[in-house]
């Protein structure tokens, strides 16, 4: 029987790949326009790679429950993650050593290699945040800096944290904040949160004004305010 999957579309995606995680089971990246009609005998192809990724995946010893899985395994480190704004999806091993931090070091084809006191979850954590903010800071800084050249803004200068409740803000001397979670959404979600914060270095409110500016960007901002307002839950739970 072929495993329940989720679709999700990326421009950036090239080739259609697959993502395993405990919080969302199955989960298969296309690029933008692929005729999803060819995925179920892809899949079917991929089959015993995917169970076999599927019993690694759980061998730790985390058990599900009627609703899903719990919280213990949602918050438990990753073995692989997928950063749908930039069409990436990197996969995570573990290697116990008798340091007394831990640390993350990239290795090629997009892989992670955690190393140090990996029995400790909030040390691979905070670790892997760590990773996450260097990510952000190489894909967002750029982005963000690309949009306003296109739209002829300015700001002073972009801090990245992991902001638990805010995707992003700008201050009265147009200090742009953004939210390392970023990396989860969907491109256009981020590009949406970019455009709001540039858009605040010229409207500081949300008056008539400001959303008329936006739309001037973002014409469907409606209903990309809605998607971000309901995407928290694209964020893994160990990332907090």
């Amino acid at each position: 029987m072929m495993r329940p999957f989720t679709v999700r579309e990326s421009a950036r995606a090239r080739h259609v790949r697959l993502h395993l995680s405990l919080a969302e089971g199955l989960v298969v990246v296309v690029p933008r326009g692929f005729d999803t009609r060819r995925l179920p005998q892809m899949l079917a192809d991929k089959a015993e790679w995917v169970e076999k990724a599927w019993a690694r995946l759980t061998a730790k010893g985390v058990r599900k429950g009627p609703n899903g899985p719990s919280t213990a395994a949602l918050r438990e480190p990753p073995r692989s993650i997928a950063l749908e704004a930039v069409g990436e999806t990197w996969t995570v091993t573990y290697r116990r050593t008798r340091a007394a931090g831990v640390t993350v070091r990239q290795g090629a084809r997009r892989t992670l290699t955690v190393s140090g006191k990996t029995s400790s979850a909030p040390l691979v954590r905070a670790a892997l945040r760590r990773w996450l903010l260097r990510r952000a800071h190489e894909e967002l800084e750029p982005w963000l800096a690309r949009l306003a050249r296109e739209g002829g803004y300015s700001y002073q200068r972009v801090l990245i944290k992991c902001q638990r409740t805010r995707w992003g803000s700008c201050s009265s001397r147009k200090t742009i904040s953004l939210s390392l979670k970023l990396l989860f959404l969907k491109p256009e979600l981020v590009e949406y949160v970019l455009w709001h914060e540039l858009c605040h270095t010229r409207q500081p409110n949300h008056s008539a004004a400001f959303w008329a500016l936006l739309s001037q960007h973002e014409p469907r901002y409606a209903l990309r305010r809605r998607q971000v307002r309901a995407a928290a839950r694209m964020v893994p739970r160990w990332v907090d």
